[in-house]
């Protein structure tokens, strides 16, 4: 009876459900937890992966790979390498916010929006280190076709004497000034003319390459590249200053010299000059054999 009344007259029998909750979970059904999708979280992942492995593949290979554009004055397989490695990373952001499953989708997110973010801030740092971070300072090279290669006499790493003269004496000289021991662009530039001797000696080019490192720097090189081409150095800067090829260091660094290619004949005149403003950028030995050739062919 008390139970009756303070209930206003009616009877909720214990464990009795309320008729407005019964409608409310018949609407919604019984909860299941989400479903894994493993297929999305695996794709999701690859692609995130892929993106950043992408991304570290240009930038460990462009240092020593002919088709990243270490020869071109813009490097555009570069930087499309790049751009694709990002679009990855971008689709495997979005596969990853349609996961259902509320942790997995906050991990792979965040995992994905990392990897977006260093790429993107990663990728502007290496177009504006191609761009502007390797920029030769301003130099005029007081040389120019037709014009007498200057009469040198330098050590190689052998500690044999190279002149001018011994050069001419072999027939069409290729006279390599490269930045120095230090630079990575300049160890590919010497890999190259050595995986290409050859190529060039068949042309009737023969290469000498000088730079103003000091002779234990130029065996060091040697040693480590593993070349038989002749490494002059003019330390004395004797032949580079003149030519106004040395690079000056306010830091308290040593001097190195700015890249240039020559093409000399036999007579020691400049038939052929490649300079750039920007110290990676080289000449492809297919370009040098062809400039040999077309002197060749206008004799």
């Amino acid at each position: 009876m008390i139970d009756e009344e303070l209930s206003g007259g009616r009877t909720v029998a214990a464990g009795a459900q309320n008729p407005a909750d019964a409608e409310a979970q018949g609407d919604a059904g019984p909860w299941h937890p989400p479903p894994a999708q493993p297929a999305r979280f695996v794709l999701a992942l690859a692609m995130l992966a892929a993106g950043a492995a992408l991304y570290g593949f240009v930038l460990t290979g462009f240092w020593s790979s002919p088709n990243l554009g270490i020869h071109d004055r813009i490097p555009y397989p570069a930087y499309l390498l790049i751009a694709g490695a990002l679009m990855l990373a971008l689709l495997g952001l979005r596969l990853s916010l349609g996961i259902w499953s509320p942790h997995a989708k906050l991990g792979i997110g965040m995992f994905g929006l990392f990897t977006c973010v260093a790429l993107g801030v990663g990728g502007g740092r290496f177009a504006s280190y191609t761009l502007r971070g390797t920029l030769n300072p301003p130099f005029t090279l007081h040389l120019a076709i037709g014009d007498r290669f200057p009469d040198f006499t330098l050590h190689d790493q052998r500690g044999a004497i190279h002149t001018l003269h011994d050069s001419l004496a072999r027939g069409l000289s290729l006279i390599v000034v490269y930045r120095g021991d230090f630079c990575p662009f300049a160890r590919f530039e010497l890999a190259d003319l050595t995986a290409h001797a050859r190529e060039l000696n068949a042309a009737g080019i023969h290469p000498v390459a000088i730079s103003a490192d000091p002779i234990d720097r130029s065996i060091k090189l040697a040693a480590f590249l593993n070349t038989g081409l002749p490494l002059l150095s003019d330390q004395s800067e004797a032949l580079l200053g003149p030519l106004g090829l040395i690079q000056h260091h306010r830091n308290g660094e040593p001097d190195n010299a700015i890249p240039a290619w020559f093409l000399v004949d036999s007579t020691g005149v400049v038939r052929w000059v490649f300079t750039s403003p920007y110290y990676r950028e080289l000449p492809r030995i297919s370009t040098v054999v062809d400039a040999a050739r077309s002197l060749s062919a206008s004799r």
